[in-house]
């Protein structure tokens, strides 16, 4: 059973604080909340707090996925719970469910599941509302079936904000498609974020998006194509055309989030480097844009609009039958260390991209994303190896690898 802790204090870990690993850090938790958190010669430990001894851990802020599909062989779309008990274990604590493009009337089907689970899980990450990847994405990009892209019609629009109500926090659309503009500012109205994704919207069509309210970008440098000259009959220009991954890398006001397998199948290190450089790390997020299937053994498995995708020994990444990728079968401990791995960066930053910058991207970080006062106190302890060796999620202790 999970343990309440209504007065606790944290001793001895090494907690991220800040943006900055602390050591010997004292972290009080007080009715889910936490009430102070810095080097132990600066917190008063209060009388009567049972203690809890994080020696030789990382005391670290609770991992945000915003962009999931699944894990654990449970689909957003019909087991939304079953995902929140698996993706604890490696460190998740608060994640978007996130729907694929389908046949209109199963997307509806899938959004009343997930309204339905929004919230706390026992025994796991706790359910923070929708993530809609689709429907109104550019059929050319993604493994999306393409007939299930379609136009954002105001129609299916206001059917989705209905069906969603308060639970819509996450919407991906491709600007260049008719009706879009309207379609964003209306999303924006109904309070989600809205973000580019599966696009090659031109400059204008990008600026347009812009106006009208979108602020983050989806699985940047992944169905996103490059503007390249490709022209074998005419002689190159010797310009460079500029392509949606360079706009949103000049635009400060738009965050990003960005996938980094084992294999560098996604993002290639380089550009995952120059993601960093250009977005810093409170502007771009780790995500997983992990499958049902992650978690299990390699094999066939079967998305929610029917299509099956492949998984091998070799890779931590998901496709489709003709090679496609298909998104992952990470875990955010995962995405962590192969960021790491990739690019070289430190783990203080790579923990603020699986916390902080999801937590800002969201807006959502008024009370999650970092070890302060007032926030929520969902924490993540890591062994040195970055193994997870328990979970607290608004003060209780929801997962623990020890018996």
């Amino acid at each position: 059973m999970p343990q309440q802790l209504s007065l606790a204090v944290i001793l001895h870990g090494t907690a991220l604080i800040h943006r900055a690993l602390v050591s010997d850090a004292v972290v009080v938790v007080r009715d889910g909340k936490i009430a102070s958190a810095g080097p132990a010669k600066k917190v008063r430990v209060p009388r009567g707090a049972l203690r809890i001894d994080a020696r030789g851990q990382f005391v670290v802020p609770g991992f945000i996925d915003i962009h999931i599909h699944g894990s654990g062989g449970c689909r957003a779309e019909d087991n939304t719970p079953g995902m929140a008990r698996y993706v604890i274990r490696n460190g998740t604590t608060w994640f978007l469910p996130t729907l694929i493009s389908n046949d209109f009337d199963k997307m509806l089907a899938a959004i009343d599941h997930v309204r339905g689970c929004v919230g706390p899980v026992s025994g796991g990450a706790t359910i923070g509302g929708i993530h809609l990847e689709g429907p109104f994405l550019n059929p050319k990009y993604g493994a999306q079936r393409p007939e299930t892209n379609i136009e954002p019609e105001p129609r299916l629009v206001r059917q989705l904000i209905q069906r969603c109500g308060d639970a819509l926090r996450l919407v991906t659309i491709a600007p260049e498609r008719r009706g879009a503009v309207a379609a964003i500012q209306t999303f924006r109205k109904a309070g989600a974020t809205v973000s580019i994704g599966h696009s090659d919207a031109s400059d204008a069509e990008y600026r347009a998006g812009r106006q009208a309210g979108i602020t983050h970008a989806t699985h940047l440098f992944n169905a996103m194509p490059a503007k390249a000259w490709r022209s074998t009959a005419e002689k190159y220009p010797g310009v460079k055309t500029v392509g949606i991954e360079e706009l949103i890398l000049a635009d400060d006001g738009v965050t990003a989030d960005i996938l980094s397998d084992a294999t560098s199948a996604h993002v290639h290190p380089a550009l995952l480097k120059l993601a960093l450089k250009c977005k810093g790390v409170e502007r771009l997020s780790l995500i997983t844009d992990a499958m049902g299937q992650a978690g299990l053994p390699p094999g066939e498995y079967k998305m929610a609009d029917g299509q099956s995708v492949f998984t091998t020994p070799k890779e931590d990444v998901a496709r489709l039958a003709n090679g496609c990728l298909c998104g992952s079968v990470m875990s955010m401990c995962g995405a962590l260390r192969n960021f790491i791995k990739h690019t070289g960066s430190t783990l203080e930053q790579a923990l603020t991209m699986a916390s902080e910058a999801p937590a800002r991207a969201i807006g959502i970080f008024d009370r999650k994303g970092s070890i302060a006062s007032g926030k929520d106190a969902d924490l993540v302890f890591l062994e040195r190896d970055l193994n997870v060796r328990s979970v607290m999620i608004g003060g209780q202790v929801e997962w623990s690898a020890v018996a």
